[in-house]
């Protein structure tokens, strides 16, 4: 009785309030290697909601869908296919405070960003610079901390950050070339652009290959443009800063849209000096990563194995719609030949086996048509109305 009466007492005596946490960890889930983390937003009448988010270490805008927008009580009188907004007033994840202000936000009307993760927006990169970040793999945890709060651990890479979209970059040696990339774990994949992985082919001619975007590659179906035309090649090894990465999966990409300017030039435009792409969690999955924005350095700490199985599956690139449902964008050729036969650009997937596609996350979908070489994965499709059944059979496509 005692102790709760002085503690009455030091809550009426105005004592002060208990300062934020200096930094906080929380699990996440990852689908489709993007990284998916639950916050707290404040709506406009003061309640508070639970969000999914995105976390995406390469675009510097908030972007959230018409749903959450309305939810929050965001006045949606502007005009346009993402119009801006003020981003909302408070953000917590794990309890923490989450600094948005001056963030340029943005409405997305575009329901297939949101359908391929169940997510309500994105945590982007201009927030994070805020902060010291850890995004650890294997564990599937990440920390947010104040600056200066945690104790580096791993292998220090020297890093340039664009102080004002908060995008990193590190540079590299594939090859012998000199080269940048960006740190992009929001993507699911490594890309660069495809004047870089053609030279390399051209010096190695029987580096794995494949055409056509497939599995985590397959990116959205939408960004990057003809995924299904992409060479995929199988790096031996990048030197990224002191980190050694051997067997990364890489897509070439050679513009953003018709007549637009190549992958490097395009994304370039976001980050403190010029690159040649970006490397995403397929390259880093194994590890613990720190990114000290403060301090232009990014740490990695090996705790986890690499992934060599990565492209064991059907070789379909998919389009996520608007109403939920996948379409084949095209079927992936290895050595000149499909790797499925029966299916064609156009198709609607509708199943896979005993998993209805429409309303199911890419990474379901994608994980579906996963397997050992030799398995087989019954495939449910539509063409002209006409529903029908095919065998495929799982390939290992990058060996």
């Amino acid at each position: 009785m005692i102790e709760i009466a002085l503690m009455l007492c030091l809550l009426l005596s105005g004592a002060p309030a208990r300062e934020p946490a200096a930094s906080v960890t929380v699990p996440f889930i990852l689908d489709h290697n993007r990284m998916l983390v639950d916050v707290e937003i404040q709506r406009t009448d003061g309640s508070r909601r639970t969000a999914r988010l995105w976390v995406d270490t390469g675009n510097p805008s908030f972007f959230m869908s018409e749903a959450l927008a309305r939810d929050l009580g965001t006045d949606l009188s502007a005009i346009g296919s993402t119009p801006m907004v003020p981003p909302p007033a408070h953000f917590r994840i794990g309890g923490m405070p989450l600094d948005f202000q001056g963030v340029e936000s943005h409405v997305s009307l575009a329901k297939w960003q949101f359908n391929t993760m169940h997510n309500d927006g994105n945590l982007p990169s201009t927030v994070l610079r805020r902060y010291q970040v850890v995004f650890d793999y294997p564990a599937r945890l990440l920390t947010i901390a104040e600056p200066g709060s945690l104790e580096h651990r791993g292998v220090r890479a020297p890093a340039a950050v664009n102080q004002e979209t908060g995008i990193v970059q590190i540079d590299a040696v594939i090859d012998g070339d000199s080269l940048s990339f960006a740190v992009e774990v929001g993507a699911a994949y490594s890309f660069a652009d495809s004047v870089v992985v053609a030279r390399l082919l051209e010096r190695h001619p029987s580096l794995p290959r494949i055409t056509g975007a497939v599995g985590c590659a397959n990116m959205w179906g939408w960004w990057p443009p003809d995924e299904q035309k992409a060479p995929v090649v199988r790096v031996s090894e990048i030197m990224w800063g002191p980190m050694r990465l051997a067997g990364v999966g890489v897509v070439g990409v050679p513009s953003v849209a018709p007549g637009g300017p190549p992958l490097g030039a395009w994304y370039s435009r976001k980050t403190a000096r010029p690159v040649n792409g970006f490397l995403g969690p397929n390259a880093f999955k194994a590890f613990r990563v720190e990114i000290d924005y403060a301090g232009g350095a990014v740490y990695f700490e090996k705790t986890g194995e690499f992934d060599t199985f990565d492209t064991d599956l059907v070789g379909l690139t998919l389009r996520p719609e608007d109403d939920g449902s996948y379409s084949v964008l095209g079927v992936v050729s290895k050595d000149g030949k499909p790797a499925v036969g029966g299916v064609e650009p156009g198709d609607k997937l509708l199943g896979i086996g005993d998993l209805k596609t429409t309303g199911a996350t890419m990474g379901t979908v994608v994980d579906a048509l996963r397997g050992k070489p030799g398995d087989i994965r019954y495939l449910i499709l539509e063409r002209g109305g006409n529903k029908f059944r095919i065998e495929a059979k799982v390939t290992r496509l990058l060996p």
